[in-house]
């Protein structure tokens, strides 16, 4: 009876003691930490990298040069151009004939002469030729950079002409006929209406004068008859 007892406290214990004898499993509890980062916004602000210095290119805007084919030139354009780095207007090179000047003027001058003035055409041109037209024996012959000359003793009704020149030949004629100066009608007018004036007031005056020393004398003669009045003498009352 022991004996069995024994044997069941045995075989109760044995489960109990493999069972607390067994390794004991661990198990692992994650903790998550939340934690603020203090980085910005990245719509509020933003890091650029540094960035390696790229090449620029820089462009120029030129210009026009200050170019009046009217006018003087003291300088050629290209050599302006050279200068200053801006732009000549476009010119036919030296080996095609040039296209005609604008003859846009015929002035009287001093001395009887009559100045010609033309303006300079899109071309290369080495010197000008003016002359009257079909008459060789009268051309003159002015610089490049020329931009008027003066004829000599030039008749009203005559043909005055000018062509550019180069390497290539000359360029076709540009002319114009010579005319008497016309007389500036404004002007005429305005000095008649204000020496028209002038004679008014002229007589205006005059007149006022001679009122004023009509008024005068038959004043006087008014106090000559008051003196010769018979009803007074020396003597008292008559």
């Amino acid at each position: 009876m022991f004996l069995l007892w024994f044997l069941l406290l045995l075989q109760v214990c044995v489960p109990v003691c493999s069972t607390s004898a067994s390794p004991s499993q661990h198990h692992t509890r994650v903790r998550i930490i939340e934690v603020e980062d203090d980085y910005d916004d990245i719509n509020t602000h933003t890091t650029h990298s540094p960035r390696a210095p790229g090449l620029t290119i820089s462009r120029a805007i030129r210009r026009p040069c200050d170019y009046d084919p009217c006018a003087v030139q003291t300088s050629p354009c290209d050599v302006i151009s050279a200068q200053t780095g801006c732009l000549c207007p476009g010119l036919t090179g030296p080996q095609e004939r040039p296209e005609p000047p604008d003859l846009r003027e015929l002035r009287p001058g001093s001395g009887g002469g009559v100045s010609v003035l033309w303006c300079a055409p899109r071309s290369t041109v080495t010197h000008y030729e003016v002359s009257l037209k079909d008459e060789k024996s009268s051309v003159q012959t002015f610089g490049e950079h020329l931009r008027s000359g003066v004829i000599p003793g030039l008749k009203f009704g005559q043909i005055v002409c000018v062509a550019a020149g180069n390497e290539a030949g000359l360029s076709e004629q540009s002319c114009a006929q010579y005319e008497a100066p016309q007389v500036d009608h404004a002007a005429l007018s305005a000095g008649v209406i204000g020496g028209s004036i002038g004679f008014f007031l002229l007589l205006l005056a005059l007149s006022v004068v001679l009122w004023r020393k009509r008024t005068c004398r038959k004043g006087g003669m008014g106090d000559a008859e008051g003196l010769g009045n018979p009803s007074y003498s020396n003597d008292g009352v008559l």
